[in-house]
């Protein structure tokens, strides 16, 4: 019965889990340091949520062609994940770390400083 009991207890907890949709990735979930930095890291540019529509493609047309897929405070810093559309729609992450001031940290698709260009 215990063992029973205990199974029960897991398949809720686990249904229960996995059936949680997440909240929608959104500029306006950031605070604005972090949104500042974010737009700063490609300006001028818009982002769409990823429950908006955005433009994948190379043809400007109005629609924001960078697209939320992920936003998740860690608490020391700020995880982001978007797809930027163009000739070759592509991924980026960003992670801003909070302290000693706002900067990108490991853990990004681009580090400046790496000897690479960044193109965000």
């Amino acid at each position: 019965m215990r063992y029973l009991a205990i199974s029960v207890w897991l398949s809720t907890l686990f249904s229960t889990a996995c059936g949680q949709e997440q909240a929608p990735a959104s500029t306006s979930s950031l605070p604005a340091s972090i949104r500042e930095a974010l737009l700063g890291l490609c300006s001028p540019c818009e982002f769409a949520d990823s429950n908006e529509p955005w433009n994948p493609t190379d043809v400007l047309d109005g629609r924001p062609r960078r697209h939320l897929t992920k936003v998740e405070d860690r608490g020391s810093s700020w995880l982001i994940e978007y797809d930027h559309g163009g000739i070759g729609t592509h991924a980026h992450v960003v992670v801003f770390v909070l302290e000693p001031s706002i900067h990108i940290g490991a853990g990004s698709t681009c580090v400046p400083g790496s000897g690479r260009e960044c193109e965000w």
